[in-house]
């Protein structure tokens, strides 16, 4: 049932009238009034990325337990969600998060707002629905429609609202935004149970990028779950406390660590000490990394600035696959060649955790910046040290 409704996409960037449709308000008043009616629920997720402006897809599915009977936490709910790579739990009073991948668990003692705004198993999701839909209908500038469509024979309304400027956060607040565009939230909602089936968020400017988040098995009034699995003390035997000790950047005027590798697009061998008697400008990059796309052109102004000088611009990527590069570099046109840091030796001997990150070393071999892209700054030390 997931993508079923692939094919309907094309109906979603609909043009933004002046009214709302009452019966459209009525839906989603229903809808909020069956959410609000449960103290507990249970339920399988779903999220598809589909954005295809970036070439990029990616699907997570998770198992997700709420408990609203508790209001008086920092966030009005107790959870627990947990899929194959990740478990998240805050039981009203304490957070903790288990990296199953690294056999890892973090403890708060507190709410972690920012933890939960950034789970992806929370993306448009029920507590999403449950927090913003007072607002959304009530607020005279939100346009709301209704339509009718049809699933495995089954009819479903599609409750519909735009936001212009702005998303739904993970906790259904406003997360306003400085680009100019509108963002069409369509709601599949079952006729009957007024339960939601699936959310499909898309917008304006990139009409083809969407997110379908759907919801399966939905079990209301369920059963608490093991008072033990609400307990950090629980997985203490299994999963060993995580580190908070950041990975310290290289810092300036010690010897750039040699590396060895390929580039990307021409399987030629370089090192970086074959590359002596250069000053060398290292950028540590993703292809999913807004600031890594805005330094491209910056770092190309310098490259044909520096044109006739001894400078070498290399671009060091672990964690895209090559066609991933090879769209990076069809869209975005960098001047300079890249090497795929496969094992993350070489990000792990400069310190590099951020993207981009900057490593400018002069032609002795001697690190002389590290850190993020700045350009007048970066500018101002090649003209130095390629004098």
């Amino acid at each position: 049932m997931r993508f079923i409704l692939i094919a309907f996409l094309i109906f979603l960037t609909t043009t933004v009238t002046a009214q709302s449709d009452k019966k459209a308000i009525s839906v989603f008043e229903n809808l909020l009034t069956r959410l609000s009616s449960y103290e507990t629920m249970s339920y399988k997720y779903h999220r598809s990325l589909n954005y295809f402006s970036e070439n990029y897809h990616r699907d997570t599915d998770g198992n997700i337990y709420l408990d609203f009977r508790v209001n008086d936490t920092a966030m009005g709910f107790k959870y627990q969600a947990e899929n194959t790579s990740l478990k998240s739990v805050y039981n009203g009073s304490e957070t903790f998060y288990i990296d199953k991948e690294d056999a890892t668990i973090k403890f708060s003692f507190k709410a972690q707002i920012g933890l939960f705004e950034s789970l992806p198993l929370f993306t448009n999701s029920i507590v999403t629905l449950k927090n913003s839909l007072p607002k959304i209908i009530n607020d005279d500038e939100v346009v709301k429609k209704l339509a009718d469509t049809t699933i495995n024979d089954k009819s479903y309304h599609i409750a519909s609202f735009v936001l212009q400027n702005k998303t739904l956060s993970n906790l259904g607040s406003y997360s306003h935004i400085t680009l100019k565009r509108n963002f069409f939230y369509k709601i599949i909602v079952d006729k009957t149970t007024f339960l939601p089936l699936q959310i499909i968020q898309s917008n304006s400017v990139e009409p083809k990028d969407y997110i379908l988040t759907s919801f399966t098995d939905f079990q209301p009034d369920i059963t608490q779950l093991p008072e033990n699995s609400w307990y950090y003390s629980t997985y203490m035997k299994d999963f060993k406390p995580a580190s908070d000790k950041k990975v310290a950047l290289i810092g300036k005027n010690v010897m750039a660590p040699d590396w060895e590798s390929t580039y990307i697009k021409t399987n030629e061998a370089i090192s970086l000490s074959k590359l002596k008697g250069k000053v060398v400008l290292l950028e540590f990059w993703i292809k999913n990394c807004g600031y890594c796309v805005a330094a491209v052109p910056e770092i190309n102004y310098l490259i044909k600035k520096y044109n006739n000088k001894q400078l070498t611009v290399i671009g060091i990527n672990k964690h895209d696959k090559q066609d991933d590069v090879d769209f990076f570099y069809g869209k975005n046109k960098p001047n300079f060649n890249t090497i795929h840091d496969s094992n993350g030796n070489i990000a792990t001997a400069y310190g590099v955790d951020g993207f981009p990150t900057i490593v400018l070393i002069d032609k002795k071999g001697m690190v002389i910046y590290a850190g993020g892209f700045d350009k007048e700054l970066i500018d101002g030390l090649l003209k130095t040290s390629l004098e």
